[in-house]
């Protein structure tokens, strides 16, 4: 647990008691400080009180006023579409708003690493697509390699549930642009912005505000290392804008030529190469690793840069890749039955998600819907060589046909009816891909309930042909 030492005898609200404010309530117990929590949910409410914690209504103004700080858990919206109510009261008391991860890099900054040969390193990870693969991945590699290394943020456990960074530690977070935007604080010393897509747009009041929140991890602070990836137009944005600042960066891409950059780590096919003033200085044929790394490739580009910026050398940052398994609802492959391969994307909530599913995958029924995201689905269409049948599921249904008008599509409202009519399509060799392109929210509570029901439907399938 993290020591939240500058928050002892003070006065701390905590909006919203889902795993991440009960992480808050836990910590600040931990160093005595004075709790009032809330939650518009009852329930948990009530589960709060009965082990002794302080609950109480923020929503008065007599009571938030006494606060010298207020947590809020990400999923509790402080601006747009608008701020909670609660937050709104702060707001206009001027009561100091935070977050889990700005009470984090507050608690690291003030830490003295004066005494120790090799101070602990942070490492924040963040995109649109891929975030918590690559925490995952930069995890498993570099715990073999580094005898202190932990994941959190986004992924795993909340970040002040992670032990206290030590001599020569390494803490690997997956944050995301709710994380980012409010926290008051952030100060990793190495930083990677691996990809930049449509997302989130309701929640952060359109495109420009969406990459706001992720470039504060960058822009407002100085990081020591970075790697951004250069294949977007916000990504060459951020790193023109770091560039010839202290902040040392590595480029990454898959499709722009490196020899320009300082330093670079490109793909190219199942080829990374690392880049140094215009030189290539290693290559390496992903074809020899296990076959999850052939869909994982893009994964592997970020962290073998991220290791390399911990001086980690390639053929020990390649060594250490077996024995990763992909993470659930990420292009997880589920069963094959009677030569059909049946993959449960259900992770993929963007179009750009679908678009990179759509690269790996041959001969497919696609399986798309739930709710839109956005109002466009035509970046599906440069991608859609390769599917022969698109079935379409929930409110965006209506929408995303109107992007293929030109092609074989099948209006079935629900998954179940979905997978029925895939499966009955489908021939030895197919694949059925469920890469929804669109959120959960309309019928399913999260993506991993949604891709649950998926994998369950296919247990059933197989069940019922033996």
């Amino acid at each position: 647990m993290i020591n939240l030492k500058n928050l002892r005898d003070k006065k701390i609200g905590v909006l919203g008691l889902e795993k991440t404010g009960l992480s808050v309530v836990k910590a600040v117990q931990e160093v005595g400080g004075l709790l009032i929590c809330w939650d518009d949910d009852k329930g948990k409410r009530d589960n709060l009180e009965k082990n002794g914690i302080t609950v109480g209504d923020l929503n008065d103004k007599n009571l938030i006023k006494e606060l010298d700080l207020l947590v809020v858990s990400p999923g509790v919206p402080h601006l747009y579409p608008k701020p909670h109510p609660i937050i709104a009261l702060a707001y206009k008391l001027n009561i100091r708003v935070d977050n889990d991860i700005g009470l984090f890099f507050s608690s690291h900054i003030e830490e003295d690493y004066k005494t120790f040969n090799r101070p602990p390193k942070i490492i924040a990870i963040t995109g649109s697509n891929g975030k918590s693969t690559a925490t995952a991945l930069a995890g498993h590699i570099f715990s073999r390699l580094f005898k202190d290394v932990e994941i959190g943020g986004n992924i795993g456990k909340p970040v002040l549930e992670l032990s206290p960074p030590d001599e020569g530690s390494i803490r690997i977070l997956e944050l995301s642009s709710y994380q980012i935007e409010l926290a008051k604080c952030l100060a990793p010393n190495i930083g990677a912005f691996i990809n930049f897509s449509s997302d989130h747009l309701h929640r952060h009041g359109g495109l420009g505000g969406y990459f706001y929140a992720k470039a504060r991890l960058f822009l407002e602070n100085l990081i020591d290392m970075s790697v951004i990836s250069i294949d977007t137009a916000e990504g060459l944005f951020l790193y023109q804008r770091l560039n010839n600042t202290e902040n040392k960066i590595i480029a990454i891409s898959t499709k722009v030529d490196l020899k320009g950059y300082l330093w670079g780590v490109g793909l190219k096919g199942y080829f990374i190469t690392e880049w140094k003033k215009g030189r290539q200085v290693y290559s390496f044929d992903l074809r020899g690793l296990d076959h999850n790394f052939l869909i994982l490739r893009e994964t592997l580009l970020v962290v073998y840069a991220l290791a390399r910026t911990l001086g980690i050398a390639p053929k020990n940052i390649l060594s250490n890749c077996a024995g990763f398994k992909p993470l659930a609802h990420r292009n997880e492959k589920v069963d094959v039955i009677d030569g059909v391969t049946f993959v449960n994307d259900s992770k993929a909530t963007n179009v750009d998600a679908t678009s990179y599913a759509l690269k790996i995958h041959k001969n497919v029924h696609l399986i798309l819907g739930g709710q839109a995201k956005e109002n466009n689905f035509d970046q599906l269409k440069f991608n859609i060589e390769n599917v022969s049948r698109i079935y379409l599921i929930g409110e965006a249904a209506p929408l995303i046909a109107k992007s293929f008008v030109d092609h074989k599509i099948e209006q079935c409202d629900t998954l179940n009816k979905a997978l029925d009519r895939a499966i009955t399509n489908a021939k030895e060799g197919d694949t059925i891909l469920f890469s929804p392109a669109c959120a959960s929210f309309d019928q399913y509570f999260n993506f991993e309930e949604r891709g649950k029901h998926f994998i369950s439907l296919v247990k059933e399938y197989r069940k019922n042909i033996i």
